[in-house]
């Protein structure tokens, strides 16, 4: 499920009086997830890494007082608690957030049951307000060869409502855009976006949504430093295959072209350009310095944003602007890849101007 889809279901649960676990890969997300929910909704957040946690962080310390002259033991209350239990003083809500929740400790994991099953630790409860217990959430990474994670007991995870959370391009995007994540890499993020959250076959360094986010801090101060310590950075932030590859593009962003460069000058020209034609003659230039592969590559990114848009003009524009062998050989794959994008081109191309951009075709390939 996606982000937002995640934080409807923590509302859910938490008017269902439910925990929850937020199961997904690192890097995604999972603890901003949690942190929008409360800000959005005024609650306090209290945050517990449980793999940084030892027993007495998570029960308190014990000590002995006197009770009706017999001496017996107790629990002092956490810091956490405390912090929490100031918060409900002054009427807010309360979250626990149990986060990396299959890298604690076993004795950490068996107190932090305590936490979900009954909200309380040994004698301490968590605070409530107007009967509203406070909402436990935990977050998991899955339990596989990447990852030093403990497999959680089926009983464990039957207490819980379990949320697969996954990365989706167009919300980590939209996301990007409002928290001034750098332009270059949301424009990178555009034209790959199988590279937001990449793992290489062999262990190395990869790609997550967070270690993007953290690169646009490097990206923003890139021009105080030589390229070489730029690359590196790049590499140690993403991997060498993928660094590299972001590398190349940084250094030729201000000449590359994009699929919002062309959708711009169609948008532009649309009401004072009397034909498809003249349109595409405006896009040619634009493109001229392309090689054949790139051109073939921005096709192929129109492609895959426009099979769900009725709007075609910038797409077939730029079907226009292209070479006829480039052009014949992207709708000879489109044709075997996504018929259905195939025969609104053909419809669209009839409405608009009279089939012209096909006739073409079918004339260039009787030729071949």
């Amino acid at each position: 499920m996606t982000v937002h889809e995640a934080k409807e279901l923590i509302k859910l649960s938490d008017l269902s009086d439910d925990a929850i676990i937020l199961k997904g890969k690192h890097g995604i997300g999972k603890s901003n997830i949690v942190r929008q929910f409360a800000e959005e909704n005024g609650y306090y957040l209290e945050e517990l890494f449980l793999s940084h946690q030892e027993i007495g962080d998570i029960i308190g310390i014990p000590k002995t007082i006197e009770k009706n002259g017999v001496s017996i033991t107790t629990w002092s209350i956490p810091p956490w608690l405390y912090r929490m239990n100031n918060a409900n003083k002054e009427g807010k809500k309360c979250i626990l957030f149990l986060d990396e929740f299959n890298r604690g400790q076993q004795d950490v994991k068996d107190s932090a049951l305590q936490l979900v099953l009954e909200r309380k630790i040994h004698e301490h409860l968590l605070p409530e307000i107007d009967g509203h217990r406070t909402m436990v959430v935990a977050a998991i990474n899955p339990a596989d060869d990447n990852y030093q994670v403990d497999e959680l007991d089926p009983a464990l995870l039957d207490r819980f409502c379990i949320a697969d959370v996954d990365v989706d391009v167009k919300e980590w995007v939209n996301w990007a855009k409002s928290n001034n994540i750098n332009k270059i890499i949301i424009d990178y993020i555009i034209e790959h976006p199988d590279h937001l959250h990449w793992e290489p076959i062999e262990f190395n360094i990869g790609t997550s949504p967070r270690s993007w986010a953290k690169l646009s801090n490097y990206v923003n101060n890139a021009n105080y430093f030589n390229d070489n310590i730029i690359m590196h950075s790049f590499i140690g932030k993403l991997g060498i295959e993928i660094g590299m590859l972001f590398y190349t593009y940084y250094k030729n962003y201000s000449s590359v072209i994009k699929l919002e460069d062309i959708e711009i000058i169609v948008e532009d020209n649309t009401s004072t350009t009397s034909s498809i034609d003249e349109l595409a003659l405006l896009v040619k230039e634009k493109i001229k310095s392309l090689e054949s592969i790139q051109k073939m590559d921005l096709a192929n990114q129109f492609s895959e944003k426009y099979k769900n848009i009725n709007n075609l003009l910038p797409l077939l524009t730029y079907l226009y602007a292209l070479p006829i062998e480039v052009c014949l050989s992207f709708l000879k794959s489109v044709k075997t890849d996504n018929n259905e994008l195939y025969k609104k081109l053909v419809k669209f191309d009839v409405a608009i101007n009279d089939k012209a951009l096909f006739k073409r075709i079918v004339e260039a390939s009787t030729k071949i």
